[in-house]
């Protein structure tokens, strides 16, 4: 009896000193509330959403040395050292994003409009039926090239997806545009600052989605498209098995692929292959329909 009275008495002294930390997201100068912030900590891939209302709440108490990162496309992004708050139960927090500004290189304005209609299909489409899973919150980025090497207007773009059979969670798809910086090879600045969310079918199929009014060009240089698997309501649970999964090809020479959780940084590939000195990376297999001018 005194044996099961201790373990209540350590579950209840445990429950008191839970720490959270909760409030809204907000634009610094609409003071208008964000969705689907990233809100994660430094040291380890563990964050949630802010949700329609840009409300958030996340759990700190075995957390305090650690520093929280606050992101989203189109702002700048936030740190919160949470060792602050080291002797308070539950933390009441707005946070205030500004939006970035981008500097851009002096242009020459031309008032002629110009006519995008010749198309190319751009990207990984070959024959195969390997498939890569993600998690909540990781976002995989992929290079697309650009043969004519000439500024063109997205029409629509296209991944192709596998089932995952065991699924019990179908993630929401959070698609964000980037060019590319060729200096550091890999994803650069957004070129798009808006959410843009899909909800994909867990099963063997492409999903296309349609950007042709949505003003988003191609540099020379090419771009990199990403999908960040969401959880916008965050009713997933840390072991869920998520769905669907990507297809991907082999790939010898380049790797065209990055991944990065919650905002982090980039990291180089997504599939390695180590088995008998195979070296090969995969790509994951996404595509656009790129516009170009027939100058």
């Amino acid at each position: 009896m005194k044996y099961i009275i201790n373990i209540v008495l350590l579950l209840i002294i445990n429950h008191s000193y839970s720490q959270t930390i909760k409030g809204k997201v907000l634009d610094s100068i609409s003071q208008q509330p964000l969705e689907l912030v990233n809100i994660t900590l430094m040291t380890k891939n563990k964050g949630v959403y802010s949700n329609n209302n840009g409300s958030y709440s996340f759990e700190i108490s075995n957390h305090l040395y650690d520093t929280l990162k606050v992101s989203s496309i189109g702002y700048n992004s936030k740190y919160i050292v949470l060792s602050q708050y080291k002797n308070q139960i539950n933390v009441k927090l707005d946070i205030k994003l500004s939006e970035k500004i981008t500097e851009l290189d002096e242009v020459v304005i031309d008032f002629k409009k110009k006519k995008y209609n010749k198309k190319h299909t751009i990207g990984e489409d070959k024959v195969g039926n390997a498939g890569v899973s993600s998690l909540i919150g990781y976002e995989t980025c992929v290079l697309l090239n650009n043969p004519l090497e000439k500024k063109g207007k997205l029409k629509n773009f296209y991944i192709k997806f596998k089932k995952r059979n065991n699924a019990v969670f179908t993630a929401s798809l959070n698609i964000k545009f980037y060019s590319y910086d060729t200096k550091n090879k890999k994803p650069g600045y957004e070129l798009y600052t808006k959410n843009l969310v899909v909800k994909p079918k867990n099963k063997k199929y492409t999903l296309n989605i349609n950007l042709k009014d949505m003003d988003i060009f191609m540099p020379e240089e090419g771009m990199c498209i990403g999908i960040e698997f969401i959880d916008p309501n965050n009713e997933s649970k840390k072991y869920d098995v998520i769905g669907p999964m990507y297809r991907f090809t082999y790939a010898t020479e380049e790797n065209l692929t990055w991944s990065k959780y919650r905002g982090k940084e980039w990291k180089k590939g997504i599939v390695k292959f180590d088995y008998k000195n195979d070296n090969r990376t995969g790509n994951v297999m996404i595509g656009a329909d790129v516009l170009f001018t027939n100058e």
